[in-house]
């Protein structure tokens, strides 16, 4: 008996999982290579929010939000959540914001913006049609954030060399340039 009550428990606990798990299914680009908590957290809030910014877009406008039509709202995934961070001082500082790939059909169209607030994420803002298009040609396996220096009005591209030292690619006019974090300090001096 008791070991029918075991196996009875095991099954309504693995068929609540599954549950969970097939309900919490989000529309993921098939870019989307990070899977952890966090992620799937920002990713569900970006599926679920999403609507609050594109759903009254007028027909007329449709392309300044990168879109050709609003049948393509229905074809929508998401790649992974770019970590936004800042400079303050002679540092580097996580903002807890991540811009969210808006992606269709393997192309990004835009930036849905999620923060992190009293520990619940929620999406605050939408569009950045032209940087994600740069963010995704220049974005490389080593690509780990977005730079946002408000000094400058410039974004710079955060990857992780070889030797774990961070390199900056502007992302305007950025081919063929990187910084390291002085360089970019003296920038912000010097402007």
């Amino acid at each position: 008996m008791k070991k029918n009550a075991i196996l009875y428990f095991a099954f309504i606990v693995a068929f609540a999982i599954s549950t969970v798990v097939y309900s919490q299914q989000i529309n993921r680009s098939p870019l989307v290579k990070d899977q952890n908590p966090e992620t799937d957290s920002i990713l569900k809030v970006a599926k679920n929010q999403i609507h609050l910014f594109i759903d009254n877009i007028p027909e007329t406008n449709i392309g300044d939000y990168g879109f050709n039509n609003k049948e393509e709202f229905k074809k929508i995934t998401f790649d992974n959540p770019v970590k936004i961070y800042t400079l303050i001082d002679s540092g580097i500082v996580f903002t807890a914001t991540w811009r969210v790939p808006v992606v269709v059909e393997n192309e990004y169209r835009a930036l849905l913006t999620i923060i992190k607030e009293n520990n619940e994420y929620k999406a605050v803002d939408y569009g950045a049609r032209l940087l994600a298009k740069e963010f995704f040609q220049q974005k490389t396996d080593e690509t780990i954030g977005l730079l946002r220096v408000y000094e400058l009005k410039s974004d710079f591209i955060i990857e992780k060399t070889t030797n774990e030292q961070l390199k900056f690619i502007p992302i305007q006019n950025g081919k063929g340039k990187s910084y390291n974090l002085v360089d970019i300090i003296n920038m912000v001096k010097n402007n």
